[in-house]
């Protein structure tokens, strides 16, 4: 959940338990008041009708039971809520009212003193006040939120624009990455550490690439100068057998230690994405002429070759990439087979797979595409060749899978 709509959702919650508790806090406070004031006008009634049977005329009196009469109740006053039968315009309905009872003994003889006052009227006041009031405390909620909003969108609009910015910079592009100035102190304070980190990354990009450029160009000088020179050796006719096995050897290594520079440095150039041309491949047509170029290797193996497709495959990559996986694929196929084994090569618009007889294999299947793991001991098999696989595959977001089932090696690649 994004930062602004948690804010927005515990806004929301919060204002509405506010609501709530804030139109019952008005409506009881209001309740008491008036009951209080109620009561205030009932004792006050009471207290006249008291004068009036003391001082004045006597008042109607009603008889009362003849248990009250026997036993007159000491003086008392109680207070109650009492709904009253009424009959207002041919209509009848019960009315609520606040009663005051009192018991007091006046000039020697105990008068029960009754007033009422109907709490109808004050009720709907109540009900009236409470409404508005909940009606402005609401508006106000809802000015307050529609406002949040629109104040937080303009706070937070340069914070999104540069995390766009930010998911698509790339070390690649050799360009500072832009972003937009704010007024808040936090965002600008995040705006210098990242400036600041990005051109640190450009930076140590930049100079990893030219160091691995320059490091392989200059290895490749002195290199070439051996093996020239070993080949030159080789052709003396001044040497023993034990001197021209050791000038071979040295030329061997040389050659393995050419072919590993080389091989590091596509690697580290995949890593970098300097591929980046893209073109439409026909996928069936780039893997049929590489097995024509490992005819022989197949053919000195004894090795039968099966080709499924449903269709012709086309994706868009650089197609000096995709010769790489597809080399690689099955020259390992073929390295890693058993003498008089299978090759089995499938098509879909999905994926590719290609399979091989042979052994189960010694470790996992995740292991195969790291660097420098290899199943094979032959001394010219580096163990980069999945490796190279597995980064071209990463770099355009491909899945290369391993599996070993009934003595078949499957490795496929799903698009």
């Amino acid at each position: 959940m994004k930062l602004f709509e948690k804010t927005r959702n515990t806004y929301i919650i919060y204002s509405v338990i506010i609501f709530i508790i804030s139109s019952s806090v008005i409506y009881f406070t209001l309740k008491n008041i008036v009951t209080k004031k109620q009561d205030e006008k009932l004792l006050w009634d009471k207290e006249l009708i008291a004068k009036k049977i003391k001082y004045e005329d006597p008042l109607p009196i009603f008889e009362v039971d003849d248990y009250e009469s026997k036993n007159p109740p000491k003086d008392t006053l109680y207070y109650k809520d009492t709904l009253m039968y009424h009959v207002v315009n041919s209509k009848e309905k019960y009315e609520l009212y606040r009663q005051l009872t009192s018991i007091e003994t006046l000039q020697g003889k105990t008068y029960k003193i009754i007033t009422r006052n109907s709490m109808v009227r004050n009720q709907d006041a109540i009900l009236g006040i409470t409404v508005s009031v909940g009606i402005v405390v609401l508006l106000l909620i809802i000015t307050v939120y529609f406002a949040n909003t629109l104040l937080m969108r303009s706070v937070w609009l340069p914070f999104y624009k540069n995390l766009e910015a930010l998911k698509n910079f790339s070390a690649e592009a050799n360009r500072p990455l832009t972003l937009q100035s704010s007024d808040i102190d936090e965002f600008q304070e995040l705006n210098i550490s990242l400036s600041k980190l990005t051109n640190k990354i450009n930076s140590d990009f930049n100079n990893l690439k030219e160091f691995t450029e320059n490091a392989s160009h200059e290895m490749q000088t002195p290199l070439a100068i051996m093996q020239t020179k070993s080949e030159l050796l080789l052709q003396s006719e001044n040497l023993d057998k034990g001197q021209v096995a050791q000038i071979r050897a040295i030329y061997q290594s040389v050659q393995r230690l050419s072919k590993l520079n080389k091989t590091l440095l596509l690697l580290s150039k995949i890593e970098n994405r300097q591929f980046k041309d893209l073109e439409t491949i026909q996928v069936n047509q780039v893997i049929e002429r590489h097995l024509e170029i490992f005819d022989d290797f197949i053919d000195d193996k004894n090795l039968r070759v099966d080709m499924k497709s449903t269709m012709d495959v086309n994706i868009q990559a650089n197609s000096l990439l995709f010769d790489m996986v597809i080399s690689n694929l099955i020259s390992n196929a073929i390295k890693h087979n058993i003498e008089g084994g299978q090759i089995l090569v499938q098509t879909t618009d999905l994926f590719i797979s290609v399979s091989n007889s042979g052994e189960a294999p010694k470790m996992s299947s995740l292991s195969l595409f790291e660097r420098f793991k290899k199943e094979s001991t032959a001394s010219n098999s580096f163990g980069l060749g999945l490796a190279i696989v597995k980064k071209i595959c990463d770099n355009y977001n491909w899945k290369i899978t391993h599996s070993y089932t009934e003595d078949q090696h499957s490795i496929s690649i799903y698009f």
